[in-house]
């Protein structure tokens, strides 16, 4: 695939890929420090039966989540700011990418906390250093600031190598600890409280923003069942491996942090090789979309500066302790992120609105009103909804993605209505 996420002119239809290859692609993002955590924390939230349950719930309503963003992204062969621009108009555009900024660099903060946790287990484990947690994660976040300057092509490489081990290690981490328990022990242990509903939002919230960024991806698929394939096997299955890889180590050896029960099964230093590179690859690409879309929506300063600010804000974020909030933190993404593809769906399947040339694009709005009311609205109305235990589904980020498409079609229609009288 080319580099060129920021274009905005259609990718040509010769750099068309496999949907098979973009699902690899996807369930390789699948695997991050993040969601290893939040598996765990699943786990123990609701034992593993339910856990699974939750799982397979939520990876099918990615899938089918994804399957719509998708093909709007093969048909335009945009990226996803192009559709977001021409569905909120240009200062809309701006005003969506900032929110999307402020999301990844809350993913950015949530990485970096665990990172330097996970430096900090490590360190305990093979040298006599004392240095306190919040140390190693500033360290860590300069180096991954450095990175992100400096070196993001080759660490955008590194990925590449990193991820994979990253998975192979787990799954030997997996194969290992059901040696050590019984399959069917698991199916029995119970959970601490959490509720299904917010288990499976949490699942939701934790790939929502990758779903609204499909077209990213599948601008580059070949045709429509490309589009499905990456759904269903990238979204799908890739929140189903990130998760069991997860959930599994956490139940048997009864401890969530990863470098601890990689060093339990005797990995010791490979396991911190795999970690901290993969762990690395991963915060730098964070802290690289944050930056870029935050220069999308307040051009300010150089890409230098912005990766600056906004690693040294994530950086303060992680050593306050949102990881401490991390499902609370999925659940708000699956609250706030589905209206604005509830939006762009809408106006491409069901208004029609598919004309993405240049010269319809040029004639658009700065700002289309009803959109963002319908966007922010809808992010409101469903946080509401949730927090007063309403729900349309059961599953909050399916109400608030239906409640954004009903809200802008209704505004949409009330305003042809209106000019015609």
């Amino acid at each position: 695939m080319n580099s060129d996420a920021s274009s905005r002119t259609p990718v040509p239809k010769s750099e068309a890929v496999s949907g098979f290859q973009i699902g690899v692609v996807i369930i390789g993002i699948s695997i991050t420090l993040p969601l290893m955590y939040s598996a765990g924390e699943l786990a123990q939230g609701v034992g593993f039966s339910r856990a699974m349950i939750a799982v397979v719930a939520g990876a099918i309503i990615l899938s089918l989540m994804s399957v719509p963003a998708s093909i709007v992204g093969v048909r335009t062969r945009l990226s996803s700011y192009m559709i977001i621009e021409h569905t909120f108009g240009y200062a809309g555009a701006k005003f969506v990418n900032f929110w999307f900024g402020l999301f990844l660099l809350g993913w950015y903060a949530v990485t970096a906390e665990l990172f330097g946790r996970t430096l900090f287990l490590a360190a305990n484990e093979l040298t006599p250093l004392s240095l306190g947690e919040p140390v190693y994660t500033m360290l860590s976040s300069i180096l991954v600031i450095a990175t992100t300057i400096y070196g993001f092509r080759a660490i955008d490489r590194l990925a590449l190598i990193a991820v994979p081990f990253l998975l192979l290690a787990l799954a030997s981490v997996v194969i290992i600890s059901l040696r050590q328990s019984n399959f069917a022990d698991l199916l029995v242990v119970e959970g601490i409280g959490m509720d299904m509903p917010t288990a499976i939002s949490a699942v939701v919230g934790a790939a929502i923003v990758g779903v609204v960024l499909m077209p990213d991806l599948t601008r580059y698929a070949r045709n429509t069942r490309d589009c499905v394939v990456a759904s269903f096997l990238g979204q799908g299955g890739g929140i189903i491996i990130a998760y069991v890889f997860g959930m599994i180590p956490v139940l048997v050896w009864n401890e969530l942090e990863p470098m601890t029960y990689m060093f339990m099964v005797g990995f010791g230093g490979l396991a911190l090789a795999v970690l901290v590179f993969a762990t690395w690859t991963t915060n730098v690409i964070n802290l690289y979309s944050t930056a870029l879309a935050a220069r999308a929506s307040v051009p300010i300063g150089n890409y230098r500066l912005v990766v600056i600010i906004s690693g040294i804000l994530g950086t303060a974020a992680a050593v306050i302790g949102v990881a401490d909030h991390l499902i609370n933190f999925l659940v708000v993404l699956g609250l706030l992120v589905p209206p604005i593809a509830g939006v762009y769906l809408c106006d491409f399947f069901v208004l029609g609105r598919t004309d993405f040339s240049p010269k319809h694009l040029e004639n658009r709005p700065a700002v289309k009103v009803n959109a963002m009311i319908a966007g922010i609205g809808s992010g409101i109305i469903a946080t509401w909804m949730y927090f007063s235990d309403y729900s349309l589904t059961t599953v909050a980020p399916i109400d608030s993605l239906i409640i954004a498409l009903v809200v802008y079609l209704g505004l949409e229609m009330a305003g042809r209505k209106m000019g015609k009288t």
